[in-house]
């Protein structure tokens, strides 16, 4: 069955599941008025999600569209880069290191150790993966991000906590239609159309996004079309559903790595066998998924849903991967106030189950088609968590944040060439957590918490090489502690977060091969230290300067292997600044990207990739309402510098053609209109 047909098999049952819950209210007489920063009862608007997040007791924060679509934004670096916290570096195209707290810090392909979601529905593999590829920034409203712990709120317990990508709707939107068109270096073109309408209580909202690109370097030519849209209906002003639709055709080849001396010379480049053998990420998916929301009383939500996301995948690279993947699943969660004898309380409860099932097919790559089989296997994973979280009013100005979650997960693995190599796993854990908030004024809040995190490794660390059933790699356990406070006051704004990660069996990758997916081992005791800071200051009325700074300390606590050294895959300090003056319709941003200490390649700390500053500038033009113009030059000086790499365990007896060059000078242009 086609993954076409697979997915609107499971969009009609989830449908049929959402709209029988019974109403009371006839639809057609209903008048609704909502306002934009308020959102609706599925969508909230950016204002709304702002100062939701300003209650968690924890890093939080929230990133406007209008922020990235200044320029021009391909991937979550673009996205993400100002964002207290937050390690995002391209490695090619869309394709992106993203961390957390060091979350899945060495992993060296793809996502692993941060829950991606969109619309509040998992965006990543049941077994915990992901990529990037399909996320259309230009689909977007705004980013929000939950670090560590305060990614409870959707059930999730992970050291990096997670990043939901929320799509507007029609009536979130400031405009009724958009066009864009953007042009640049490496024969980039890319177009994109958005449009949103209500009728009375039904609305709609459809994005489309082609791109075409050479890409910078050999080997990374791209032609991909991305489709959004949602659909909204009022039952009554309590109750409201809401179906999201995506659908991706992606076509991105991949350069591979090179040795660093390549990367700083000849960054073009990428090795004769990637281009031999036309190395590549091809993507077909659908996303459907339905989210309804009823209010039952005074300030209490009921939220229930389901999802399905059906993907194929020919990826050929050391051998051709060829997958087809199904995903679904539903959630539920319960908000309501309640009291504690004249004490106020927030409560939130709340359920997910995900099922995700992968035919996993590798031929030979015999010039990117396939050879002859070397495996056929079947992955199953099996996912649910419980989770609850209280927010107990001490005083007006002092609150304690008390929650749980419990999750099981379940991994099935069938090879059918050798049934010697099935296995099968079950992990449970139980994370719980507990934060301070004292709201120092109604502008700013200083917090602490405490949390357990808990992640069960992906099939990528199950299955390694060619060992019988699966590879023995532990869960990675966590507690963190955190101390922070944000606010504004007068022309000045932060962000500033202090914490401390005492992992257990942390999972740590190491490169074995060029193109072959990284082999994973369990380090006993491991220490994750930082500093997240933002600050914001206007010291004239034109002029905005802001500044984002992260501290990253990660070591091992006298392993075996390795003693104190520092685990490699991050820079010690990261620093961005920029300067933007905006006045009278123009705005004009330069920026710099400081690593001025270089990371550790290897864990046995023998190699470093080097320190490094780039240089760019953005300016936009509003000639007239709701027309807008934008240049982003980047890499001005034409630094030659590396951004990210994959990890080796000791660059003096392992391979080291593990570095991925950064991109050099470019210019990109674009024009939006609004109607």
């Amino acid at each position: 069955m086609s993954y076409t047909t697979r997915g609107l098999l499971c969009a009609a049952l989830i449908a049929s599941t959402s709209l029988s819950f019974p109403v009371s209210v006839s639809a057609e007489h209903l008048t609704v008025t909502i306002p934009l920063t308020r959102g609706t009862l599925t969508v909230a608007g950016t204002a709304q999600a702002t100062q939701s997040l300003r209650q968690i007791a924890g890093g939080t924060d929230v990133v406007p569209a209008e922020d990235f679509k200044a320029g021009y934004a391909l991937g979550l670096k673009d996205a993400l880069a100002a964002t207290p916290g937050v390690l995002a570096e391209q490695r090619y195209a869309e394709e992106s290191r993203l961390s957390i707290r060091g979350s899945g810090l060495s992993r060296g392909f793809h996502l692993r150790g941060i829950s991606l979601l969109q619309d509040g529905i998992p965006f990543n593999f049941a077994d915990g993966s992901g990529d990037f590829q399909e996320a259309d920034l230009l689909a977007l409203q705004h980013v929000e991000v939950y670090r560590g712990g305060q990614a409870l709120r959707y059930g999730v317990a992970g050291l990096g906590g997670a990043i939901n990508m929320v799509t507007p709707s029609a009536r979130t939107m400031d405009y009724q239609a958009q066009i864009r068109a953007e042009a640049g270096s490496f024969q980039t073109l890319r177009l994109h159309a958005d449009a949103g309408q209500t009728w009375g209580v039904a609305d709609a909202y459809v994005s489309v996004t082609k791109t075409n690109s050479a890409g910078y370097r050999q080997q990374t030519e791209q032609n991909n079309t991305r489709f959004n849209g949602n659909i909204g209906y009022m039952f009554s002003p309590d109750v409201e559903t809401r179906f999201y639709l995506s659908w991706n055709d992606i076509q991105q080849e991949v350069p591979g790595t090179l040795t660093k001396t390549q990367a700083l010379n000849t960054p073009t480049m990428a090795p004769a066998v990637n281009i031999t053998n036309d190395y590549a990420r091809d993507i077909r998916s659908l996303r459907v998924a339905n989210k309804t929301a009823v209010s039952v009383g005074a300030n209490s939500v009921v939220e229930f849903g389901g999802y399905v996301n059906d993907k194929t995948l020919y990826h050929p690279i050391f051998q051709v991967i060829d997958q087809e993947s199904l995903d679904l699943g539903a959630f539920t969660r319960f908000s309501s106030p309640w009291q504690a004898g004249s004490l106020r309380n927030e409560m939130t409860l709340g359920l997910n189950a995900g099922y995700g099932v992968n035919q996993a097919d590798r031929f030979t790559n015999v010039q990117g088609n396939r050879g002859a089989q070397t495996v056929d296997a079947r992955q199953a994973a099996t996912n649910y968590e419980i989770y609850g979280e209280n927010r107990l009013f001490l005083t007006e100005y002092w609150q304690m944040i008390t929650g749980v979650q419990g999750n099981i997960a379940a991994r099935d693995y069938q090879d059918h060439n050798n049934s010697a190599n099935d296995a099968d796993k079950t992990y449970r854990s139980l994370n719980p957590k507990l934060g301070l908030l004292w709201r120092v004024n109604s502008e700013s809040e200083i917090f602490a918490g405490l949390s357990r995190s808990s992640e069960v490794p992906t099939y990528s660390e199950l299955v390694q090489g060619a060992g019988v059933g699966f590879v023995p790699v532990k869960a990675q356990k966590a507690w963190t502690a955190e101390i922070g406070t944000r606010g504004d006051a007068a022309d000045f704004s932060w962000d500033a977060t202090l914490y401390r990660a005492w992992l257990h069996d942390e999972m740590l990758q190491y490169t074995v091969g060029a193109g072959i997916p990284a082999s994973t081992f369990n380090a006993d005791e491991t220490i994750h230290q930082g500093v997240e800071l933002g600050l914001s200051w206007r010291p004239l009325a034109p002029l905005t300067f802001n500044l984002v700074y992260n501290l990253n300390d990660f070591y091992f606590e006298g392993d075996r292997q390795f003693g104190d050294n520092q685990i490699a895959g991050a820079p010690p300090h990261q620093l961005r600044l920029s300067l933007r003056y905006q006045a009278n319709g123009f705005h004009v941003e330069p920026q710099v990207e400081w690593v001025p200490e270089a990371a550790w390649v290897d864990f046995a700390n023998t190699l470093k990739a080097d320190s490094y500053v780039v240089l760019g500038v953005k300016a936009g033009w509003e000639p007239v309402e709701n027309i807008n113009l934008f240049v982003d030059a980047r890499n001005l000086t034409d630094e030659r510098y590396i951004p990210t790499f994959s990890t080796v365990t000791d660059a003096r007896t392992a391979a080291t053609n593990v570095f991925y060059p950064g991109e050099g000078r470019a210019l990109y242009a674009g024009v939006s209109v609004k109607f």
